[in-house]
Parts: C-alpha cells; sequence; structure tokens
C-alpha cells in the first residue's frame, strides 16, 4: 500500500469518526416524551423537554420515557364477600407526570420496570381490596360504584410515584358456573314474578271498574225509580202509539178494544 492510499483512508476514518462524534452529540426528544440526562450513568436533575439538545459525547447520555396516557388491563381473580370467586378485568389509563419523569427513572427504572414493579401490583391489589367488601351480586348491581372506588385506590396509590391515573374501567365481571346459574335462575323467577305482580294487578283494576261500573247502573236505576210517575208512563205509552187500536175475536168477528165504549154498551144492556 502507498503513502498516498494510506492517507486517503485514514481521511475516511477520521471523518466516519467525526460524523458519529457530532450526532453523539445531539438527541432528539420526540413530542409526548421527556429525556432524563445521565452523566457517566448519573442521573442528572431535571428533565429534557421535546426538542433537539446537546450533550457530552460517551460521558453523558439520554433516555426517553414516555409521558402520554398509557393503558395497563388486568384480570385479577378474588374472593368476594360471600366468599365466590370472582374475576375481575380493569383497564387503568395513567401517565408519568412530566416534571417527574427523572424521579421516576431514578427511584423505579424505565417504563418496563414501572409497569411491572409498580403499576401491575397497585391494580391487583386495588381490585382485590374492593371486591372483598361486596357480595357477588352486588358486585353486578352496584357497578359503577365498585369501579370508582377501584380507581380511587389505584389513583391514591400511585400517587406517591409521581403516577397521574386517567381513568379506570371495569371491563367484566367472571363468577363461576354454578354461580352464574344461580344468578340466571333468579332472574328468571323475578321475571316471573314481576309478570304474576303485573296479571295480579291488572286484574284488580278490571274488579274495581266493574264494581264502578255496577255502582253507576245501580245508582241510575234508582235515581230513575225515583222521578218516574204514572202521568209520564202514560205520556211515554202515547208518544209511542202508532194510532192503530188493539183487537180481539169475537163470535161476531174482530172487535177493536176501546174501554169506555165497551164499559158504555154493558151500562145500555
Amino acid at each position: 500500500m502507498n503513502k498516498l492510499s494510506f492517507y486517503g483512508i485514514s481521511l475516511v476514518v477520521a471523518l466516519i469518526a467525526a460524523l458519529l462524534f457530532i450526532s453523539d452529540i445531539f438527541v432528539q426528544v420526540g413530542a409526548g416524551e421527556r429525556g432524563v440526562l445521565m452523566t457517566w450513568g448519573a442521573v442528572q436533575s431535571g428533565v429534557l423537554n421535546p426538542g433537539l439538545h446537546i450533550k457530552f459525547p460517551i460521558a453523558q447520555s439520554v433516555v426517553k420515557l414516555n409521558v402520554q396516557v398509557q393503558n395497563s388491563q388486568a384480570a385479577e381473580t378474588s374472593a368476594s364477600l360471600d366468599l365466590q370467586d370472582v374475576t375481575t378485568t380493569v383497564a387503568t389509563n395513567w401517565h408519568i407526570l412530566p416534571a417527574d419523569a427523572e424521579w421516576v427513572y431514578q427511584n423505579i427504572g424505565n417504563e418496563d420496570a414501572l409497569i411491572a414493579k409498580i403499576i401491575k401490583p397497585t391494580i391487583s391489589n386495588s381490585v382485590k381490596a374492593v371486591t372483598a367488601l361486596y357480595n357477588a351480586e352486588d358486585l353486578i348491581i352496584h357497578r359503577d360504584k365498585v369501579r370508582g372506588e377501584i380507581e380511587g385506590q389505584i389513583t391514591n396509590s400511585l400517587k406517591q410515584y409521581r403516577i397521574v391515573v386517567d381513568s379506570a374501567n371495569i371491563i367484566d365481571f367472571k363468577f363461576s358456573t354454578q354461580f352464574a346459574q344461580a344468578i340466571e335462575q333468579k332472574q328468571v323467577a323475578q321475571q316471573h314474578a314481576q309478570q304474576a305482580q303485573y296479571d295480579l294487578q291488572k286484574a284488580q283494576v278490571v274488579a274495581e271498574q266493574r264494581v264502578v261500573e255496577a255502582e253507576a247502573q245501580s245508582k241510575a236505576q234508582k235515581l230513575l225509580q225515583s222521578t218516574i210517575t204514572a202521568e209520564i208512563i202514560q205520556q211515554q205509552a202515547v208518544a209511542k202509539w202508532d194510532g192503530v187500536l188493539p183487537q180481539v175475536v169475537g163470535g161476531n168477528g174482530v172487535i177493536p178494544m176501546i174501554g169506555p165504549l165497551t164499559s158504555t154498551a154493558s151500562g145500555n144492556k
């Protein structure tokens, strides 16, 4: 290898080394992240906000932590107050306080360590503590109240670790097969009882209506009987008469029935 070639290779290597050195000077912290600056492995106070930052190559490094909302979902099996096995699936939304990212990394570690050491155990303990206060059936009936208590416990427990809980939601309750069947049978029995109660109330309403109608008819008849007279009856009969006299059959044929004339004829005889 001649001297010129050697110098050329050395120049290329030097340029590459220079580029690597220069690129190691700058560090980019993305949106939704905070940077933790370390010098020779020691965490420095403060955090690096989103943007471009300068550090000393080799001596300093930057660890980036996600401060956006993250979701942790887990299914926890525990015993209810009435000693029924219940598996509660809870989804928790949380995020690291941006200003405390340096504290979180120094005291706990990166995000994987945070989830494994703090987030999951806290959710598990909170779910078990709250479900133990309720009978299995009440967990279903008071689902929203149970959710609120679980969220409150998780929030209070994570506050000391600079973690903010945005929400906690119960995704599902699962019970033993025997208990689930018992709940289903109870619901069916309640539906039948409600239908029977509805039918009874309906029958009572119909009976009451009939009593009211009968009382109204009775009052109407009594009122009619108290106001009717012989003159009214005669007026009604005259009003309905069509002008045709009733007739009877005698020895002399058909004879009209006229009361006053018959009486006169009998007197003449």
